[in-house]
């Protein structure tokens, strides 16, 4: 039976090489993350650090509408009302996100990959009186 973890075994399929896959397993050991429930996200290509976070999960919350509004743009209605600092921080603290930058540069960007399990810095509990929304009676 082999000994490889899942999140090693995923990132091998994404075609990851191997000091890709060093680089980020030495970051999550450095954060305590339980690496057998570490999940991988996805990855980008970007200018830096913070479009990256931004632009990644601004794709993931698309949100399509077949409107015979060609005007309608929720994106852009998103983006007014998303503290995106804060979102990541909560993504941080309750869901255990993290980003990072990977070796190497193609055409002046960065490789960014995201993934997301619990460690040291996320709370430890996931359970609704731990929510954001504390203050609704459930």
């Amino acid at each position: 039976m082999s000994n490889e973890l899942s999140i090693t075994k995923t990132l091998k399929t994404q075609d990851f090489s191997n000091i890709d896959i060093d680089l980020v397993l030495n970051y999550l050991q450095t954060l305590d993350y339980d690496l057998k429930r570490t999940r991988y996200i996805g990855k980008i290509i970007s200018k830096n650090e913070r479009l990256a976070k931004y632009f990644f999960f601004r794709e993931k919350l698309k949100i399509e509408i077949n409107s015979s509004d060609k005007t309608f743009h929720i994106t852009e209605i998103l983006d007014q009302c998303i503290d995106w600092s804060e979102f990541w921080r909560l993504l941080v603290v309750k869901k255990g996100f993290c980003c990072i930058r990977l070796s190497g540069e193609l055409h002046g960007k960065s490789r960014f990959i995201f993934l997301s399990g619990p460690n040291i810095l996320s709370e430890p509990s996931t359970d609704l009186s731990d929510s954001i929304y504390q203050h609704v009676d459930y």
